[in-house]
């Protein structure tokens, strides 16, 4: 559950501003887990120190959680500018995701490609 909150906070930076949108989808894709107040303080930290794509790759060891991944990242921000977009295309290609499998995880969400 960490490395998937590190993988939205990461996409949500990619652009290097967390903005009020992506802040309330992320806050509001977890009011539906009962979080304790170290880990909702945890998440605030991560908020503020959001990880590197690279840090969040290294840590991903199965197929299925690099699709996980991948898919928290797109549905945690709206790819609404190039660096978003190309955020994604660079960790879909660092976990190895090819694009029969990134076609899946958008169709699955109804999200377009870029």
């Amino acid at each position: 559950a960490v490395l998937l909150i590190r993988a939205m906070i990461a996409a949500a930076n990619a652009d290097g501003v967390i903005d009020e949108q992506e802040r309330a989808i992320i806050l509001d894709r977890l009011k539906s887990v009962d979080l304790s107040d170290a880990e909702h303080q945890f998440i605030v930290h991560e908020l503020l120190a959001p990880k590197g794509m690279q840090e969040i790759v290294a840590q991903v060891k199965t197929d299925e959680v690099a699709r996980e991944v991948y898919a928290v990242s797109l549905i945690a921000i709206e790819v609404d500018t190039e660096a978003e977009n190309d955020y994604l295309n660079q960790l879909a290609a660092n976990l190895g995701l090819d694009s029969a499998a990134i076609n899946a995880i958008h169709r699955h969400y109804g999200i377009p490609l870029a």
